[in-house]
Order: C-alpha cells, then structure tokens, then sequence
C-alpha cells in the first residue's frame, strides 16, 4: 500500500510540475555538440549556455548548459546530461570565472559554532574572469545559434579577444553576482 501511495504521488508531482519523469519530458531535444577555442586555442572548463530568444509554455525547460573538456569539447544538455536542446533561436554565452578569497569551510563551521564570530566581517571575495567580458553577456557575446530539428554536432565557439583577469570585488549578500 506505501509503494503505491509513493507512486501516485510521485506521478502527480511529475505532473504538476510540467517536466516529466521520463522520456516526455525529452521529446522534442535534439543533439547539439561542438568545441570553445579562444584565439585558436582549446578552453577547458567554460560554461556555455543557451537562453531561448522567446518563451514556450510547451517545453519543460528552455535553456541549456554544458561543461567543456580539455579538448575544448562539449555536448549540451537541457534536462538530462547530453540530452541536446530543443530547434530554435538562442542567446548563447560562454564562462569561464573563479572565485577567489571569502570564507573556508573550516571558517563557516567556526562561526556557526561560536556565537562571538557571527560578527566578524566577512573577507572579501573576489571574481576573476578567464574569458573576454563580451561572451559572458547575450547582448554582446555575438554568439546567438539557430538550433535546426536535426541538431548540431559541428558547433564552433570561436572567442577573441584579451582577458582582463583583473580581480573583481563581489557584492556582498546572499546571491550577488560580481561588481562590475
């Protein structure tokens, strides 16, 4: 009888939630692979992500994201790894960032156990950028792709550019982004 009370109610949330559990929720994606260089040169370890350019109540998840490998190598994925994304227009962006400075682990448990610390300030963090700046924006990076409904498996990113990896002071708050 708790089996499938689990059951039905894992059904219902997949439903109510609109992503499907299973094979639904993947109809319609398609492959879409390719390479990140950075003047010439293979990028390991940028974020490269898709933004749908309109909305479409019908699909679970709009965006993409992959990871590239030491080759420069990606394979983007929408709602399982590699999964592909579904046809149609995108923002595309490439990151690649680090964040340096604030807290250890060691530091936070510190503070959580000792009521005195909760005052001390925080230290600084900092981002420092390993990509041009225009790439990390869909209103400059240039890099917009139309996805057809066979895919892409020969995707080039190829960025240009300087790096300004001057280090960057992050807002503070829960949730910030970088200061710039």
């Amino acid at each position: 009888m708790k089996k499938i009370a689990l059951t039905l109610v894992a059904a219902l949330c997949c439903s109510l939630v609109g992503t499907g559990c299973g094979p639904k929720g993947l109809e319609g994606l398609v492959p879409v692979e390719g390479v990140v260089t950075l003047n010439g040169e293979a990028v390991e370890g940028a974020t490269v992500m898709f933004a749908p350019k309109t909305y479409d109540p019908s699909r679970p998840k709009g965006s993409a994201q992959a990871v590239t490998d030491a080759s420069g190598k990606f394979k983007m994925s929408t709602l399982q790894p590699g999964d592909g994304v579904f046809p149609g227009d995108y923002y595309v962006t490439v990151t690649k960032d680090r964040i340096e400075g604030g807290m250890s682990l060691d530091e936070v448990k510190r503070r959580r156990e000792n009521p005195d610390a909760a005052d001390e300030p925080a230290p600084e963090q900092t981002l420092i950028r390993e990509l041009p700046d225009q790439y990390a924006d869909i209103n400059s990076s240039g890099l917009d792709q139309t996805i057809p409904t066979e895919g892409n498996k020969k995707l080039e990113l190829a960025l240009e550019g300087e790096v300004d990896s001057a280090p960057r002071p992050m807002n503070s708050g829960r949730g910030a982004g970088p200061g710039v």
